[in-house]
């Protein structure tokens, strides 16, 4: 348990079930696929709150209007498939107006197989407390910061990573104060939902990023003003 992500790998028995469940993820329709790996940019044992996710899905693309349907009830639909796949764990609290599950997790095994799948396309990256910036591999398009400290070389990160293709970056944690960088220019999601030490100044320039679509700053208790630099963001929708 401790070491599942090795164990997978080394482990015959283990390498079996990794076998089952990517099977699992190799029978999905392509749209499921998207969505599934974006999940990867989340923490172990992380409550996914069904609208935050959904709406996030309808930011990216990858849910979009159809059938005389929203974006976001199709990408509540997305959630649903998921769920009935197998490929989610639904959480225990039932929205009371709609009937259904208000969040879900990752089991760690299917998290593994979400991380190493995300992985071989590039799709995502995520940087936690004695993970190595060097196994990076060109650019990637969504990247979270799972750190406990904040407390990352500046120069060494932007070195590191090809922040010109990120498209969504989430903080979980401590704020670092490169965190909004200008270098992530195309940048649509910036989710800073819960990020501690995270104050007024350290958005003064969010106005630079022009196609930022979706903002969260859910449970920034230390954020009493937003700046008028806001009022650029033209694109912006949740």
């Amino acid at each position: 348990y401790d070491h599942i992500s090795r164990d997978l790998e080394i482990n015959p028995e283990l390498r079996t079930i990794k076998t089952v469940l990517v099977r699992s993820y190799d029978g999905l329709p392509y749209h499921l696929k998207s969505c599934f790996l974006y999940l990867s940019i989340f923490p172990e044992d992380h409550k996914i709150m069904r609208k935050r996710i959904v709406r996030r899905w309808v930011v990216e693309g990858y849910a979009r209007e159809m059938h005389g349907m929203t974006a976001e009830e199709v990408g509540d639909n997305y959630f649903d498939e998921l769920l009935d796949r197998c490929m989610i764990l639904p959480g225990e609290k039932v929205n009371t107006r709609s009937g259904k599950v208000d969040s879900c997790q990752l089991h760690d095994i299917m998290r593994q197989i979400c991380i190493w799948k995300a992985r071989e396309e590039n799709l995502s990256f995520t940087l936690e407390d004695g993970s190595c910036l060097s196994s990076t591999k060109g650019a990637v398009r969504h990247l979270a910061i799972l750190s406990s400290n904040g407390k990352e070389d500046k120069d060494m990160f932007e070195r590191a990573l090809d922040l010109s293709h990120v498209r969504s970056w989430t903080v979980f944690g401590e704020w670092g104060s490169y965190f909004i960088s200008k270098k992530a220019r195309f940048l649509r999601v910036l989710d800073l939902e819960g990020t501690d030490g995270l104050e007024d100044h350290h958005l003064n320039h969010i106005g630079n990023l022009i196609h930022l679509m979706y903002l969260s700053l859910r449970r920034c208790y230390e954020i009493c003003r937003l700046p008028s630099s806001l009022g650029r963001l033209s694109n912006l929708q949740t």
